[in-house]
């Protein structure tokens, strides 16, 4: 069993970010693994729909990354992460650091003893460059990189936090896991 290490700024969560969660929890995520002279060609592949057996993931360690986007700070995006857990099953949510990947490898040498795979999605080929922070994890033989490959349409951030910041109900719910309950996206667009 292994440990997926997933980085980002969180700015806010949203549907998309639950689903890797979920994903990355039961199997279905359809990743590859790389390393850094591997990414190119396994995101081209991945792109491609092409994914490889990984070894079964039993948590999730979220790292949000420390900056304030629009106003939504790093504590603010672990509650709304706290909601969605009650979801996903066996997550850790981490936060203060302002740089998520450093915090993810102080984590990985926190815990020699297990294995990581090192998280990181992308759309189209415009996100390729995200491929390069597997070299944050050099020196770490526990740590694999795992590219997900996502949907070019895919839930982005900045669009859940421009309807967010429109106080728009009817905007916001589909930037939202199914999974919740109108009162727990009430409570999320009171944070």
């Amino acid at each position: 069993m292994a440990v997926a290490l997933y980085p980002g700024a969180f700015k806010p969560p949203h549907r998309g970010h639950f689903d890797v969660v979920k994903k990355l929890l039961n199997g279905t995520h359809g990743g590859k693994i790389y390393d850094k002279d591997t990414a190119a060609q396994v995101a081209t592949s991945s792109l491609q729909g092409e994914s490889d057996n990984v070894d079964p993931i039993n948590k999730v360690v979220i790292f949000i990354g420390g900056k304030d986007r629009n106003g939504i700070s790093a504590k603010e995006s672990k509650m709304v992460w706290d909601i969605y857990a009650k979801y996903l099953g066996n997550v850790e949510v981490v936060y203060g650091n302002p740089n998520p990947l450093r915090e993810a490898k102080d984590y990985v040498n926190a815990n020699l003893d297990k294995e990581f795979y090192a998280v990181t999605g992308i759309r189209t080929e415009e996100d390729l460059t995200d491929l390069k922070r597997i070299s944050m994890f050099k020196n770490t033989p526990n740590v694999k990189g795992l590219l997900l490959p996502g949907d070019s349409n895919q839930t982005r951030a900045t669009d859940f936090r421009k309807a967010l910041l429109s106080g728009n109900l009817d905007q916001v719910i589909s930037f939202f896991p199914e999974e919740l309950q109108r009162e727990e996206i009430l409570q999320i667009m009171e944070i």
